[in-house]
């Protein structure tokens, strides 16, 4: 049951950083999220909201997110955790009533660099997932 809840888990991940990575692309030339844009957005961001504990309580109560044999998959996990608490923390505090136009400013920047620096992190931590799976697989690859 842990390994559906996993792989789930992983779908989602990947379905929303897709989804998140697609939407905010015109932020990149300037522009503002608006209209269906920003409401898709938003929704892929309760996935990643969801899933991105769910990723760290499962890896880390397997005690995946440690060791020599992983090392790409735990960097993508410790980079993939710390960048996507960045970009939660960042829109969380924007929506407080203490920070000023200006503060609010600067953090919607924060959650745009450090949003397209989950990117790479998830790529990494996913690819090192198939990795280990791909080594530790049961089947053999051998005919007969």
């Amino acid at each position: 049951m842990i390994k559906l809840i996993e792989r789930l888990c992983l779908v989602g991940l990947i379905a929303s950083v897709v989804i998140l990575t697609l939407t905010a692309l015109p932020s990149l030339g300037g522009s503002h999220l608006g209209g269906n844009v920003l409401l898709v957005h938003m929704m892929s961001s309760g996935v990643l909201v969801f899933v991105l504990p769910m990723i760290a309580v499962l890896w880390l109560a397997r005690g995946r997110a440690i060791g020599p044999a992983r090392t790409v998959e735990t960097v993508g996990f410790w980079a993939m955790i710390l960048m996507g608490l960045v970009t939660i923390a960042s829109v969380f505090i924007i929506m407080l009533p203490i920070t000023s136009t200006e503060t609010m400013h600067q953090l919607v920047n924060v959650h745009r660099y450090a949003g397209f620096a989950t990117v790479p992190a998830v790529v990494l931590f996913v690819a090192g997932v198939l990795r280990y799976r791909r080594m530790h697989s049961i089947r053999s690859t051998t005919p007969g």
